[in-house]
């Protein structure tokens, strides 16, 4: 029995070695040209708002927005480094179609999109005024490249978004792919435009259902994903190139335990999110925020702090100057959890 298990440990090892030089092996084959924004932004608008498509808005939500608790003093004073914890709402709806929230952007009205894992949009709104959700919101279904609902939740199964000038991309696992949707030009109506599929291979392993592109990011002209897995100490992240596979490949830093879920990109600054849940500890959450290469800032949530599912993180600039970071959690459509938005804003010069 001893040797069986020795014997076992050995082989994973190996196997784990052998996933890394795959990795590092396969990330450096392909010679395809990586993925770039101009290149592609018209054909991209082309295909998700036809000619012959019209603009449709979609359905208002009505959004309870509730306090939620910031935590003691001692424990913000402890747990976050760079960060101030700014606010923390619990947001509900009559519309049992609000939750699952699984990815997050800023739109240039200073207002909120999130992405669904059943793939819905969610547009949440933020007064301008006080920089606080309002309690205005609006839905719809994503479509798919001829305009009907996704037809299950495999196809469905959305989890980060990142916006630039309206056009939303749109990563999804089980059927692992980036998607555009044109909302500016075409609102609810947009199609899917296919990006790229993804290549089945990352970290020299194939990727297992859930544990998909659940970060998405475009830095410059060029998209950058980060995977919910974990090898050699970090979850594997890359520069798009134009047949799915991934250039610039790197870990991210983190504890054991911790999964990548979010990511959002910003000129210099990289915010990531990463998530933990035990039945005996419960779910707990770390917030990375990068300038460059250097870690800014910090957050670790954790009781009692506000903590759930968080999976959703977007970089905002504050009005009158500063930077905020906007960070959401997924119900999972369960009512023993909450949808929590939380603002930090930098206290450090970028």
């Amino acid at each position: 029995m001893r040797f069986s298990i020795l014997f076992a440990l050995l082989y994973l090892a190996a196997c784990t070695a052998a996933d890394v030089q795959l990795s590092d092996r396969a990330s450096n084959l392909s010679e395809a040209p990586i993925w770039s924004y101009d290149a592609q932004v018209a054909d991209l608008r082309a295909r998700s708002c036809p000619a012959d498509a019209s603009f449709k808005r979609a359905d208002p939500l009505a959004l309870d927005i509730v306090e939620a608790e910031l935590g003691s003093d001692s424990a913000r004073q402890v747990n976050l480094e760079g960060l101030h914890l700014v606010g923390a709402w619990h947001l509900m709806s009559d519309n049992d179609e609000f939750g699952g929230i699984s990815g997050l952007d800023v739109m240039r009205s200073g207002s909120l999109l999130a992405v669904t894992d059943d793939g819905k949009f969610v547009w949440i709104g933020i007064d301008p005024e006080t920089n606080r959700p309002d309690g205005s919101g609006s839905i719809t279904y994503l479509k798919n490249k001829t305009g009907k609902i996704f037809p299950n939740k495999r196809s469905a199964d959305a989890e980060d978004l990142v916006v630039r000038d309206g056009l939303a991309f749109v990563s999804f696992e089980q059927e692992h792919r980036i998607e555009a949707f044109d909302l500016e030009s075409c609102g609810a109506a947009a199609r899917a435009a296919r990006v790229v599929k993804l290549d089945k291979v990352v970290d020299g392993r194939i990727l297992e259902n859930n544990r998909g592109a659940e970060a998405l990011a475009l830095d410059g002209d060029q998209l950058r994903l980060g995977f919910e897995s974990q090898a050699s100490g970090g979850s594997p992240t890359g520069t798009v190139r134009v047949d799915g596979t991934l250039a610039d490949f790197q870990r991210t830093q983190q504890p054991l335990l911790f999964l990548l879920t979010g990511m959002d990109i910003s000129q210099d600054i990289t915010a990531q999110v990463f998530r933990a849940y035990d039945p005996a500890r419960g779910p707990r959450a770390i917030l990375q925020v990068r300038n460059g290469g250097a870690q800014i800032a910090k957050a670790t949530l954790k009781k009692p702090l506000p903590v759930d599912n968080f999976e959703a993180v977007a970089i905002a600039e504050r009005p009158g100057g500063g930077t905020r970071i906007w960070l959401m959690s997924d119900d999972n459509f369960n009512k023993s959890q909450r949808t929590l938005l939380l603002a930090f804003d930098l206290t450090q010069s970028n």
